[in-house]
């Protein structure tokens, strides 16, 4: 049996090990980089540049029903073919069937020489769904500083668009079609500044536009967001900045710009029908100094405001599937990150919130009344604009900063901490501690690469909210087997025959390099599924605090720190002072437990992602515990406690079938 038990053990954390390595460079491919290869990315980034131009140009093409320039209405039409042909050169996906259909639909209106409204409405639809469905990055990682800006204008664009931008340069003398006009409100005004940087990355077939490939990123960033301030005045731009100032300072709950990507993505022309003169001039103004924007720390509850409109929106508009995606950005982007803040100032409107949103959730997805999901839509915007104010609430800010940093790091790390000091236990109490360094090793290269995360997150990509809960979910799953695994194998110990000198004989032994490479897998998971979890939450509470807000969260995780090694003090202490049959009992079931935990918290991820089905249940839950009221999570953690029972029964069965043949 010990031999049989050897040979288990090095097996299966062999093969456990690997896969898990295997599951871990997975998810982080998922959640930093895009979800679709970088060509089909580029096809839709190419197709958005189609919808933007057709957009802009058609409404000036054909008015009334009638065909005002005969050579730009077939220059439409060749486009909308190409837009076509496009279409068909995307990954086969559940969504490309309704993208074609998007694609035809806009063909035929061409064709048909319908209202340009109505033509720009459709082309605008097809972006959005783009967007979502292929993530395409629409916004920069930070917002571009502009200094530079005027000099690469002129070594660049001067020539054709002339030095102020009145498409008037040496080189624009007989172009056909002519360089655009950067003043030309008539026309820019459709225009957002995405728009701008697609027309520089990808330039215009038939034009003299060219493609500036030889530009980084962040130059084609920087060259159209300053192209886009033609379209405003000094004025405007002034107007704008007194608006902005006091909003901000007045912590309204809504602002005509709330993020980077709403810049982007934003036309003046869109802005105008939705909030008049103010809208515009407020736009002007962050187009100018996009910096700014991102200097102000806008709340994520201003994100979940917005795609909560924008996903009533949809609804309202048929579209049932944008409608479902953006319900989900609103937690996921928004409302997520504020919950630790929500918690310790009003714990129950957050409980409250995440319900409704379940609820606003599930109801699209069962293409509920447009009236009944208005009324729920209105109800949760009312619950996060009272959160809003209680976050701005100066009284309580320097208790909420503290709070809230000390409970995002013990909620996160104290899994970790007690995973990490069982089995710390382990290895002494079996005469290995020699083998620490491999645990060391797992959690050390696991910090190392929590920072690493932090840096291209914040530097270079974008970690969105469902590829964040994806990784989460499915490092959550894995560990849960891993520890499902060290779990039993820890409580089989406890019935070997002669298991004193098995302990500290077989146990030592089996303990090879694939068994410890497993332990130091085990940890890296352990604590690298917590470091990627805090990142976000860390970066939007020090983003949303002043100075002074920031020395009360350096004191909450200091705090955290000397408890979570007080924690681990207590567990390592308590842990090898028991006898060694116990010991290996008690830690048998603490890691099963925690198993279930992980359980539950990896289910509950992916069904916050969207990737999973939500059906709740009348039941209590608590976050820690991983306990949520549905019927998957729940139904998870009953058939890992069923297991369980199976295999102690198995175990109890085959002892006594080993110490009957013995006595015969």
């Amino acid at each position: 049996m010990p031999n049989n038990i050897q040979v288990s053990l090095t097996t299966l954390i062999k093969y456990s090990a690997f896969w898990l390595m295997v599951a871990i460079i997975a998810c982080g491919q998922l959640a930093l980089a895009d979800s679709f290869p970088q060509e089909t990315q580029r096809t839709a980034q190419k197709m958005l540049h189609v919808l933007d131009y057709v957009a802009v140009d058609f409404p000036s093409v054909v008015e009334d029903g009638a065909v005002t320039n005969e050579d730009e209405y077939w220059e439409q039409v060749e486009f909308v073919r190409r837009l076509v042909a496009l279409t068909k050169q995307l990954p086969e996906t559940t969504e490309k069937l309704s993208l074609q259909e998007n694609a035809d639909q806009l063909r035929l209106a061409v064709q048909q020489q319908a209202a340009g409204d109505k033509v720009a409405a459709l082309c605008n639809a097809m972006s959005l769904r783009l967007i979502e469905i292929f993530q395409v990055g629409v916004a920069p990682r930070k917002a571009p500083k502009l200094t530079g800006a005027a000099s690469l204008y002129q070594d660049n664009c001067s020539a054709c668009h002339g030095a102020q931008g009145f498409g008037d340069g040496p080189r624009a003398a007989g172009l056909q079609p002519a360089p655009a006009n950067f003043y030309d409100r008539d026309r820019q005004q459709y225009r957002s500044v995405f728009a701008l940087y697609n027309t520089i990355s990808l330039g215009v077939t038939g034009t003299a536009m060219p493609a500036f490939e030889n530009l980084s990123s962040e130059q084609r960033w920087q060259l159209a967001f300053y192209v886009s301030n033609f379209y405003a005045t000094d004025v405007e731009r002034a107007k704008g900045e007194a608006l902005f100032t006091e909003n901000f300072t007045e912590k309204k709950s809504r602002l005509a710009i709330s993020n980077l990507r709403q810049l982007t993505q934003t036309t003046p022309a869109q802005i105008a029908a939705e909030q008049g003169e103010s809208g515009v001039v407020e736009l002007a103004y962050l187009r100018a100094n996009p910096d700014e924007l991102q200097a102000k720390m806008i709340s994520p509850l201003h994100v979940a405001l917005d795609s909560l409109n924008a996903s009533l929106e949809a609804y309202e508009n048929a579209d049932t599937q944008s409608a479902y995606d953006l319900a989900v950005a609103a937690y996921l982007e928004g409302f997520e990150l504020v919950e630790t803040p929500l918690n310790s100032t009003v714990p129950q409107l957050r409980i409250d919130i995440e319900k409704t949103m379940l609820q606003y959730r599930e109801m699209i997805k069962s293409n509920a009344g447009f009236e009944a999901v208005q009324q729920v839509n209105k109800e949760l915007v009312a619950m996060l604009s009272e959160a809003q104010r209680k976050l701005h609430d100066n009284n309580v800010s320097s208790t909420v900063n503290f709070l809230s940093a000390l409970l995002i790091l013990l909620r996160e790390g104290i899994e970790a901490i007690l995973i990490l000091a069982a089995i710390s236990a382990v290895l002494i109490k079996t005469g290995r501690s020699d083998m620490l360094r491999y645990l060391h090793y797992g959690w050390i290269t696991a910090l190392a690469l929590g920072g690493l995360t932090w840096y291209v997150a914040g530097t270079f990509i974008n970690i969105s909210g469902a590829n964040r809960e994806l990784t989460e979910g499915v490092t959550a799953l894995v560990a849960a087997a891993m520890l499902i695994y060290v779990g039993f194998w820890l409580h089989k110990q406890t019935y070997a025959i002669q298991w004193q000198h098995f302990i500290r004989t077989k146990v030592s032994q089996s303990l090879t390099k694939s068994a410890l490479t497993g332990l130091a897998v085990v940890a890296f998971l352990a604590v690298y599924r917590e470091v990627f979890e805090s990142i976000l939450f860390f970066h939007t509470l020090w983003l949303q605090s002043d100075s002074g807000g920031h020395t009360y969260i350096v004191s909450g995780v200091a705090t955290a720190v000397a408890l979570l090694v007080l924690i681990a003090w207590g567990v390592f202490k308590f842990s090898v002072r028991l006898p060694l049959k116990l010991f290996f009992r008690v830690n048998a079931v603490f890691l099963y437990l925690l198993a279930i935990v992980f359980a539950g918290k990896g289910i509950a991820a992916l069904q916050e992602a969207g990737k999973l089905p939500v059906d709740p249940v009348q039941f209590f839950q608590i976050d820690a515990l991983g306990i949520y009221p549905t019927t998957e999570t729940l139904g998870a953690q009953v058939t890992l406690i069923g297991i369980a029972l199976v295999l102690l029964l198995f175990s109890r069965y085959k002892l006594g079938r080993v110490q009957v043949g013995k006595e015969i």
